[in-house]
């Protein structure tokens, strides 16, 4: 069986600075996105129960090349690169169909995805690509069981949990709790670099333009506060409790 596994290289959510003089943000590196490092230990996992291979497929500027050997060090067997430099342009559902076109030839009887990215954390692509590729996909997936040509799945619900049974092929969105992710070793890396990663040319981009960004910016806050100078501790709590009270923060 095919277990196609999707990776997206995300801003490094620990290397985000903001400038206090212009309130911008800025980041410093990239990583693989931590919801997707989950999506490729199950594909791995499932690849030992089922045999096959694990393909991982990402989009975006050369640097996603990142994310791809990182899941190539964890023990995929090949990697595709869907090349895109305008992917900050493209909304969910033009992402979604850049990524469709290129799983589709690979003829998945699994796609495993995170349930959202660190950067937009929209949990649009997954379904949207299911709809593309026109097979059923299951949600906030924390356990996983191959039942012949089905899954049978739990998954997190505001209520508690669900057990749900889809066939085959199928696109699951991942939770962390599924599984644990392991860190790449030496040797893992070092067997990244000889395995192949095809690279693909992505989608043309839907005429409409749906996606405008504006400059992120830390919004300015403003804080109020009384300050209470040569009263007694007894008259300064008293105070307090009188303020509370007319604020209605606690009962009269």
């Amino acid at each position: 069986m095919t277990i196609v596994v999707l990776v997206k290289q995300v801003p490094d959510m620990n290397a985000v600075r903001i400038d206090k003089g212009s309130g911008t943000a800025t980041t410093s590196g990239k990583a693989m996105n931590s919801f997707d490092g989950y999506a490729v230990q199950e594909a791995l996992n499932l690849r030992e129960a089922l045999g096959g291979e694990v393909i991982a497929v990402s989009a975006g500027p050369a640097m996603a090349k990142d994310a791809l050997t990182r899941a190539l060090a964890m023990g995929a067997d090949q990697g595709v690169h869907v090349e895109l430099d305008d992917q900050a342009n493209r909304d969910s559902l033009d992402m979604a169909k850049v990524l469709a076109e290129a799983v589709k030839p690979l003829d998945p009887g699994i796609v495993l995805c995170g349930q959202q990215s660190d950067d937009l954390e929209t949990g649009q692509i997954g379904p949207q690509i299911a709809e593309l590729l026109g097979m059923p996909h299951v949600s906030y997936v924390v356990d996983i069981k191959v039942d012949g040509e089905s899954l049978r799945m739990r998954r997190d619900t505001e209520g508690g949990y669900q057990q749900v049974g889809v066939p085959l092929p199928a696109l699951v969105m991942v939770q962390p709790g599924l599984t644990e992710p392991t860190y790449p070793s030496i040797k893992g890396m070092m067997a990244a670099k000889r395995k192949p990663v095809e690279k693909v040319a992505a989608a043309d981009k839907d005429s409409a333009t749906r996606l405008s960004w504006s400059e992120p910016r830390v919004p300015e806050r403003e804080a109020q506060g009384i300050l209470v100078q040569g009263e007694s501790a007894e008259d300064a709590a008293k105070k307090l409790v009188a303020w509370m009270k007319e604020q209605k923060l606690i009962a009269s």
